[in-house]
């Protein structure tokens, strides 16, 4: 399912300046993790541990961390650069954090939250991705949750135009031109799959979750997912 993927060499920056330049890509970036975070709140037990598939840096998991002072977070990534700014990140959670260096397809443990932050469009195919959230769903304890955060867009027509164009409109506030722009999404194009949001949600169904829903959207950007029954 899972080829190693660096974020260093995918968006052209060092892993200490990934936090920086995302920013520039992703608009609301900061509100997107309050999405996700939110929706965590209150359904995490004392000591319930959440996921954070495709770690990266650890952004999204220092805001669990820093949201619910009593759940514990464990980092997943295949990047060990990553791994390495992460723990740094959240050195000052130690003893409730851990690192893990692995795929997305390796087992997951028994948890209360899986999470993802642009991560998962790195799935290439449904069935891997219909297979992912099924295994998140046989690891979730009862009543426990998957949130993801990520790019849904359809590959033409004029939804998918206006989306583009704002995104290029964010870029633009960094000093990005249309036309660098379009080369990165075309440079993104080459590792990323990106599903719309029906079929998103209908994968998630077909993995054994009931009520798949999008939780918040901004553009090509949402927060989606659902509680296991």
């Amino acid at each position: 399912m899972a080829v190693e993927h660096r974020v260093a060499g995918h968006l052209g920056v060092a892993a200490d300046d990934y936090d920086r330049t995302i920013r520039t890509f992703i608009p609301n970036y900061e509100r997107m993790v309050a999405s996700v975070v939110q929706w965590l709140d209150g359904h995490i037990p004392a000591g319930g541990l959440v996921v954070d598939l495709g770690a990266g840096t650890g952004a999204l998991g220092a805001a669990v961390l820093d949201a619910l002072p009593e759940a514990r977070v464990e980092l997943v990534d295949i990047d060990p650069n990553m791994l390495e700014v992460a723990a740094a990140r959240c050195a000052r959670y130690a003893g409730r954090f851990e690192v893990r260096h692995a795929r997305f397809e390796d087992e997951l443990p028994r948890c209360h939250a899986v999470v993802a932050s642009l991560a998962l469009h790195h799935v290439a195919t449904d069935a891997d991705k219909r297979d992912l959230y099924r295994a998140i769903h046989d690891a979730l304890e009862p009543g426990g949750l998957v949130v993801v955060a990520d790019a849904l867009v359809y590959d033409d027509g004029p939804e998918r135009a206006r989306m583009i164009d704002g995104l290029f409109a964010h870029m633009a506030l960094s000093g990005i031109s249309t036309s660098e722009g379009q080369a990165h999404l075309a440079q993104w194009a080459e590792e990323d799959t990106y599903k719309t949001l029906p079929g998103e949600l209908a994968l998630i169904r077909e993995a054994g979750f009931p009520r798949p829903d999008v939780f918040w959207r901004d553009g090509l950007i949402a927060v989606y997912g659902a509680f296991r029954d």
